[in-house]
């Protein structure tokens, strides 16, 4: 009986230590904030709504057809191997999409999420996160689920 006391706490221990999924936006925008911050393209790409994902996935499936003279020119400036390209997922982009805007100068999310919060505007399925600054970013319910809506 010990051992199964002990089974059954270790099981709702390993259940509770797992990262749930955003059920407000704030929970949303703040997820978002720490897995950007800290270069976590995955958890980034977890946070995306259906219709991002789908979104970057046509501008993947787009780079990967090019001929391999476009595809070596687009490396050559954006400083990446051509098979990275080939190869490339949707976390890989938004890493790619973040060393442009770094180069840059002018990573407008970056700039967003170190914003506070100054109002969350709710409609139906639709979320507007407005920030201190005037910025503002959508994040969408996809099920219980607040996601991020990528532009």
């Amino acid at each position: 009986m010990r051992i199964l006391t002990y089974i059954v706490i270790l099981i709702i221990g390993f259940v509770s230590c797992q990262p749930s999924k955003p059920l407000t936006p704030q929970e949303a925008f703040n997820a978002l904030k720490d897995a950007y911050t800290h270069n976590n393209m995955q958890n980034v790409a977890a946070l995306l709504s259906s219709n991002s994902k789908k979104k970057i996935a046509t501008v993947i499936h787009n780079l990967q057809t090019m001929n391999r003279a476009q595809i070596t020119a687009f490396a050559q400036y954006y400083n990446v191997s051509p098979d990275s390209i080939k190869n490339m997922n949707i976390p890989e982009y938004l890493l790619l999409q973040k060393k442009i805007a770094a180069t840059r100068g002018d990573d407008v999310l970056l700039t967003a999420l170190n914003q506070p919060i100054a109002q969350v505007t709710i409609a139906q399925s639709k979320a507007t996160v407005q920030l201190y600054n005037g910025m503002s970013l959508l994040f969408v319910k996809e099920g219980p689920y607040w996601f991020f809506e990528y532009e």
